[in-house]
């Protein structure tokens, strides 16, 4: 099963491939030698790893990332990514919603379901895209997430008012670190600078505390882009910081009129302004 906090990637990524390459999903069935039904389940971010792999390797697409390191199979890049960003397979699998061994199966078997390699790589911040064999599709770093930008560390007393309305947040696209540990905001995910959060699609609920300066405007535009989009249920955004953190502008984006309320609440309570 999908796990509806994440964004089906892959699955828009195969679809957004096939069109570009002027395929039908049935065309795409006979060349691979596999069912319709599997190719559409593919493209709904559904089915299994072989199903997935023997599809790319009849088409001769690859599967690349931002992020995401060289490696002779899916199963040693992500570890070799995992690794490199200090998490344990039992962490990775906690923040994935997924269970330990599924990581393992896939890091040595290169086994199991689309729909958690699509978490997985959600959550490392790998970045996904599909391309065919010999192209090297172009991935761009925004002024955003230079790390030399004027950065801010949240407030205490604003994220205790907005944990009395959100548990906790499933994104921080502008973390410092991935470690949950040392992290000041509680999420299920984290993007630091490293990850370029800009380049990458945010899902769930998400709470952005900027970098402010000239790249503000960026990140304005990409929490109301991906609301929009329907990728992120909601957004949380502070505005820049004043000399007196009582005067921190606040912006969100939610359809959920419950969300709203408790949001509208703590802000009159906080003395926040609302932008």
């Amino acid at each position: 099963m999908v796990n509806k906090l994440f964004q089906n990637c892959l699955g828009l990524e195969f679809r957004k491939l096939r069109k570009r390459a002027r395929l039908t999903q049935a065309m795409v069935a006979t060349t691979a030698g596999i069912s319709l039904p599997a190719i559409r389940k593919l493209e709904r971010g559904l089915g299994n790893l072989t199903t997935w792999t023997k599809a790319l390797n009849a088409l001769g697409w690859t599967l690349r990332g931002r992020n995401l390191p060289a490696g002779d199979s899916i199963g040693r890049q992500v570890a070799i990514l995992r690794k490199r960003q200090k998490l344990s397979q039992r962490s990775l699998a906690a923040m994935a919603g997924i269970t330990q061994p599924t990581i393992i199966a896939l890091e040595v078997r290169n086994s199991g379901r689309l729909s958690s390699l699509n978490a997985i790589l959600t959550v490392l911040g790998a970045g996904p895209v599909l391309s065919p064999a010999g192209e090297n599709p172009s991935f761009y770093a925004h002024a955003g997430n230079s790390s030399a930008h004027e950065a801010w560390s949240t407030p205490t007393w604003i994220l205790d008012r907005l944990y009395s309305v959100f548990n906790h947040f499933d994104l921080d696209p502008c973390s410092a670190t991935k470690d949950r540990r040392l992290a000041r905001v509680k999420a299920r995910t984290y993007f630091t600078a490293a990850d370029d959060g800009l380049s990458l699609p945010w899902s769930g609920t998400v709470f952005v505390n900027p970098p402010y300066g000239r790249e503000l405007r960026f990140w304005t535009a990409k929490a109301r882009t991906e609301f929009e989009l329907g990728n992120a249920k909601t957004v949380i955004a502070l505005g820049v910081p004043a000399t007196n953190l009582k005067n921190v502008s606040l912006r969100y984006y939610t359809r959920d009129a419950r969300i709203t309320r408790g949001i509208d609440h703590e802000i009159n309570v906080a003395g926040l302004v609302k932008s």
